[in-house]
């Protein structure tokens, strides 16, 4: 056997087979080994872990608050005593031990939300719901600051709410965007409070845009769809990108399925905000549309099919739907792309709408269907007074101390016919307080186009509660 020596060369034929081998392996093992030996180590640029949602998370997390509410209630006692509710015993205990056997006990109900800082200066956004008929709301921030919160409106139409808390110092916030563009598909963040768990966040992707879901006698338009888990506690946080832009406010879980959450759009929200803030309440809309359901007789009086929609019988004077060119005799088929039937899904489609937007009708007339851009106006204040007046037959004014007084009341009205009389109160309306002018004018606007209303009366000790026709006026 011969060894080989170090001197050793092997042939040229086998040299030529190893070469490309050898270079081969000179290219990848000086690639390969370094990358192995340096597994684990942060790489000098950006961490592939720091992702965009992660930035937007850290971005936006801050801002996000808790809110706690209490409501007190009034809950009867499970057991009572035999003689209470005998005048004689309840005057009798009461003497002699004061009130130490009530008929009822004041219980506090406690709820949970979300809620996001809009402004530096403490404003909040949530949901409408989320506060409801609360005593007492509180706020906590995500580094473990607790505030008393105050309440600066609410819109049930549009599920919002806006709180204000003081602070020393300026807070973490995120703007109401101007920029209110959403694609189908992207990746959104969901941040909230769900069942107490503070700050969770969940991710999905916009599913839809523009839905409109039923929620007992409310109907909420153009909601953003999404598959990011909303759960109880996660109403009122925020959705955003994933670049930190506010896309809309959770508000709703869909109870039939899973993956299918809803937020009310940013350009909602600011319209809202503003308003709130500006007036103190969301203003009504006006249109000034006097519209009719179009029945098969009127279709064929008109020449035209009975394909649905409603008849435009009158438009009002210097109103925004003069303004966008719709005229008497239109037919309305469409608001924002969904068809319109009939009369019911008309009043569905335009409740909720908010002073500011911007309407796309599709108007049919001889034989010709284009679309119209109708920008829905605060309902003026007189034009209210004249509802009130020609519709359930009551001019009111404010008295102190009191609820609204009956001042004059017109021959041959509702009022009239039911006997309402001057110097009566009226203390509700449409089953909400309206303490004063302005309250009563947002009820009755938001109530215009129902047949009925009904209303509280006040005589004396005495409340009186009636239902009242209301003339429709659209």
């Amino acid at each position: 056997m011969r060894l080989i020596s170090p001197t050793y060369r092997p042939p040229v034929a086998l040299a030529r087979r190893l070469l490309p081998l050898t270079l081969a392996a000179a290219v990848i093992l000086p690639a390969f080994t370094p990358a192995v030996a340096d597994a684990g180590k942060a790489s000098p640029g950006r961490s592939v872990r720091r992702t965009p949602v992660v930035e937007a998370i850290e971005k936006v997390s801050p801002a996000v608050v808790n809110i706690y509410t209490e409501t007190i209630v009034e809950a009867p006692l499970g057991r009572r005593s035999p003689f209470f509710g005998d005048p004689f015993f309840d005057d009798f205990f009461s003497d002699f031990f004061g009130e130490m056997q009530p008929r009822s006990r004041r219980q506090k109900r406690s709820s949970l939300g979300s809620g996001l800082l809009v402004d530096a200066d403490g404003t909040i956004v949530t949901n409408e719901h989320v506060i409801l008929r609360a005593t007492s709301i509180r706020v906590l921030m995500s580094d473990g600051r607790e505030f008393e919160a105050s309440l600066q409106g609410a819109d049930s139409d549009s599920d919002l709410a806006v709180l204000h808390i003081d602070s020393d110092t300026p807070l973490p916030f995120v703007p109401l965007p101007l920029d209110d563009s959403v694609m189908i598909g992207e990746t959104v963040v969901a941040i909230g409070n769900p069942f107490g768990l503070s700050h969770s966040v969940t991710t999905g992707v916009i599913s839809a845009t523009g839905r409109t879901i039923n929620a007992g006698s409310l109907v909420y338009h153009d909601l953003l769809q999404t598959d990011a888990s909303i759960n109880p506690g996660n109403s009122g946080g925020p959705l955003v990108d994933v670049e930190g832009r506010l896309l809309g406010i959770n508000t709703a879980i869909h109870r039939d399925g899973e993956g299918i959450g809803f937020a009310i759009p940013s350009e909602k929200v600011r319209m809202v905000v503003e308003q709130i803030l500006n007036y103190g309440s969301v203003q009504p809309a006006w249109l000034g549309l006097k519209v009719q359901g179009l029945t098969g007789e009127i279709a064929f009086h008109l020449g035209v099919d009975s394909n649905g929609g409603v008849l435009v019988r009158g438009v009002e004077k210097d109103s925004p739907a003069a303004e966008s060119g719709l005229a008497a005799g239109d037919i309305i088929r469409a608001i924002d792309g969904d068809k319109v039937h009939n009369m019911a899904q008309y009043q569905a489609q335009l409740a909720g709408r908010t002073a500011g937007e911007t309407l796309e009708v599709g108007v049919f007339n001889d034989g010709v269907l284009r679309s119209l851009k109708l920008q829905v106006a605060v309902y003026p204040a007189e034009r209210i007074d004249q509802l009130a007046w020609q519709g359930l037959g009551l001019k009111l004014v404010e008295r102190k101390g009191g609820p609204l007084a009956v001042s004059a009341v017109r021959e041959g009205s509702p009022a009239a016919e039911i006997g309402i009389r001057p110097g009566d109160g009226i203390s509700s309306l449409g089953g909400r307080e309206v303490p004063d002018r302005d309250a009563f004018r947002r009820r009755l606007a938001a109530l215009r186009n129902s047949n009925a209303v009904l209303v509280s009366v006040v005589r004396g000790r005495n409340v009186y509660r009636v239902t009242l026709p209301l003339k429709r006026e659209f």
